[in-house]
């Protein structure tokens, strides 16, 4: 696989899709790790009832976030893609994936200014994690290059029901 090219604000565009979808969805849950202030704000402040930050408990997180799948809810799990794939990998396999749990993973790359925390918060290679994600039971894998296919990809996602990660 090549570099992957993507743009920075396919994370707005996230946002703001879920948003709209939220509007009319009340079973759309939102959960966070710890991570994305900046572009999570804008669900908190609309629907703060259905706005989870768990803090730094990445394990725990994806298990509620599959306990809520499975009672009916449409749980989204947003932070950074090594905190959602490789730390809980364990979970997004038995929790989420063979339970057919539809549960929408959503992975945000490390920036630059990330660099220097090293090994776990940055990706050895640009497919790192869509090579053992891809390999689990029903899970669908998604990198949208910009904000268009970002919004396309959320709407199709919601529409189907099962795990999916989706690198924003």
């Amino acid at each position: 696989m090549g570099e992957i090219v993507q743009q920075l604000d396919n994370r707005r565009a996230f946002i703001d899709t879920l948003c709209e979808l939220a509007e009319k969805d009340r079973d759309i849950i939102f959960i966070i790790p710890d991570v994305g202030f900046n572009y999570t704000e804008k669900f908190q402040k609309l629907y703060p009832e259905r706005f989870f930050n768990f803090g730094v408990t990445e394990a725990s997180s994806t298990i509620i976030a599959a306990a809520m799948a499975l009672s009916g809810k449409k749980p989204y799990l947003y932070s950074m893609i090594n905190f959602v794939t490789f730390r809980v990998h364990e979970m997004v396999r038995n929790a989420i994936c063979m339970h057919g749990a539809n549960v929408k993973i959503l992975g945000v790359k490390g920036s630059e200014k990330y660099k220097f925390l090293g090994f776990s918060h940055n990706l050895l290679r640009d497919d790192e994690e869509i090579d053992f994600l891809s390999k689990l039971p029903g899970m669908k894998t998604y990198i949208p290059k910009d904000p268009e296919e970002t919004r396309d990809i959320i709407q199709k996602t919601y529409v189907e029901h099962g795990p999916a990660y989706i690198r924003l």
